[in-house]
Formats: C-alpha cells, sequence, structure tokens
C-alpha cells in the first residue's frame, strides 16, 4: 500500500472514531509524551504503570527513550507466558521503518515487581532493535540462541536484561521511601 493511500485509510479511521465517539477531541490532538510513540499497551491500567515507571525511574526512562531512537514500538499486555516466567518477549514484525515488539506481562504482582518485570523486558527489546536482522519470531529466536543463556527451563535471559529489572525495581523503591519521609 503506497503512503499516501495508508494515510488516506489512517485518516478515515481517525475521523470514524472521533465520530463514533471512540477518541476525544483532546485524544485526536498530538500527546507530548514518551508513550505515545515508543511504548503502548491497550489496557488503561498497564498504561498507568507504564507512565508511573516512567516518571519515577531513569533506567525505565532512559530504555523507553532508546526504544523510540531505535525505531521501535513495543506494545505491552496482559497475559501468560508460560514456562514460568511472569513477563517475555513473544514476537517481532516489521512495520514500515519501524519494528514492533511484543511483551506479554504477568499482572499478578505487586505494582513495583510488575514495573520491575516491564523495564526487565524492555531491556529485551534494546537488545532486539539492536540488531536489524531481528524481523520476525524465527528471527528472535535464533538471535537469542546466539545472544543469551538458556535457562533449563527453556527460556533465554541475558544478564543486562536482569540487571535493568533490578535498577528499576530500585529506584521505584527509593522514589516511594522519599515520599514517605515527605
Amino acid at each position: 500500500m503506497s503512503t499516501k493511500r495508508q494515510q488516506t485509510v489512517l485518516g478515515f479511521v481517525l475521523a470514524g472514531l472521533i465520530l463514533a465517539g471512540g477518541l476525544s477531541e483532546a485524544a485526536a490532538e498530538p500527546v507530548e509524551t514518551w508513550s505515545d510513540v515508543s511504548v503502548r499497551s491497550s489496557d488503561a491500567a498497564m498504561l498507568a504503570l507504564i507512565d508511573q515507571a516512567f516518571a519515577q525511574s531513569r533506567t525505565f526512562r532512559a530504555m523507553a527513550d532508546t526504544v523510540r531512537a531505535l525505531d521501535g514500538i513495543v506494545y505491552i499486555e496482559a497475559g501468560h507466558c508460560g514456562h514460568g516466567v511472569r513477563a517475555c518477549l513473544v514476537h517481532v514484525m516489521p512495520a514500515g521503518k519501524r519494528r514492533m515488539l511484543r511483551v506479554k506481562v504477568d499482572t499478578r504482582k505487586a505494582a513495583i515487581d510488575l514495573m520491575a518485570s516491564i523495564g526487565h523486558e524492555l531491556r529485551h527489546t534494546i537488545e532486539v532493535l539492536g540488531d536489524r536482522s531481528v524481523k520476525s519470531g524465527f528471527d528472535l529466536f535464533f538471535f537469542y540462541t546466539r545472544e543469551a543463556s538458556m535457562r533449563t527451563s527453556g527460556t533465554f535471559e541475558t544478564h543486562a536484561a536482569i540487571a535493568a529489572g533490578d535498577a528499576v525495581r530500585k529506584e521505584l523503591r527509593e522514589h516511594a521511601r522519599r515520599l514517605r519521609k515527605e
């Protein structure tokens, strides 16, 4: 589909949503937040947690900015990963000049732990976005067979993602302590 046609279709879709009440007038205008481009969710509660982590953790903020700089779009959604893990990067696909990545997160945990898990997975998305050849689930699997260690559960892990999740958790806890002292 040509760029002109895509823009026309997008315009009609947005107009239809506005007329149908699917978007408020304010939502149709450009939003000046980090999440409008790089990290998204269809779930309002998940978006609130992402916004909170962005506001309270410099590590999380830096990772979200890196995702944007690498032309990535990350969708964070509630879901189950299996293999005994609470969050996982499940897919990558091309989207024009960008790549879209899908992350699932088990929401049955405390807010700080959930935000740390999202931060952990954001680090994985940066790892993937750093390799332009990763454009499919197949590529994703082989990327991690080269770049990560495999756990006995059959999942892949990197030290950088573990450190990122730990840093986000620590910064969120420090922020909470500062608020209690005030």
